[in-house]
């Protein structure tokens, strides 16, 4: 199994419990650089795999030749700054594990967002909406308290958003995940649209 862990902002006092635990339990522990070394330290000794700019296709390809067939039988933790789903090497490694053992079991820690981190340490509230982005393209959208969820998947295929997602009580009793997108749904649900 490859885990792509989540490390947050920068601040260790931001790791999430979970992201501590796998760090502890992994049989082998990477880190893309000092930074994330650093948070990592406290735990476990890492083993760190620099990815100078420019070159992350690369090492993700050399690096994935090491570990992919090890990832059948081992728990390999992939730690990264920020999020590992968001604009991250570990995206680069996990492409690159499975083109070489299609069958590895890919799983992600979620973490600390900077966005979120950066709203609390200004004292910034949302009350209306918010838009996450480094264009104004973008190729992923997540629609919060979507109590409305077929109205929304309605507004995201005219919108492109053609691979729906639909997320309700994450990580709470009664959590669904589905391809399928109900006409209405709970409080606690959003709606995630891919561009392919």
């Amino acid at each position: 199994m490859l885990v792509g862990v989540s490390l947050g902002p920068g601040d260790p006092e931001l790791l999430t419990l979970k992201a501590i635990r796998v760090i502890r339990e992994a049989d082998e522990v990477i880190a893309p650089g000092e930074n994330a070394e650093k948070l990592i330290r406290a735990y476990r000794n890492p083993r760190v795999v620099e990815f100078p700019m420019g070159r992350g296709q690369e090492i993700a390809k050399r690096l994935a030749e090491e570990i992919a067939d090890r990832c059948r039988r081992e728990k390999i933790a992939f730690c990264c700054l920020g999020d590992a789903a968001l604009y991250s090497t570990f995206s680069l490694l996990a492409e690159e594990v499975l083109k070489i053992a299609p069958d590895v079991e890919i799983e992600m820690v979620p973490g600390v967002s900077v966005v979120f981190s950066a709203l609390a340490i200004t004292k910034t509230f949302v009350k209306k909406s918010l838009l996450i982005t480094v264009d104004f393209e973008p190729e992923v959208v997540a629609v919060l308290k979507a109590k409305r969820s077929g109205k929304i998947a309605e507004k995201l295929r005219k919108m492109g958003f053609e691979d729906l997602k639909f997320v309700e009580r994450l990580h709470m009793e009664g959590q669904k995940i589905s391809d399928i997108v109900p006409e209405e749904a709970d409080y606690f649900s959003l709606v995630l649209g891919v561009k392919r």
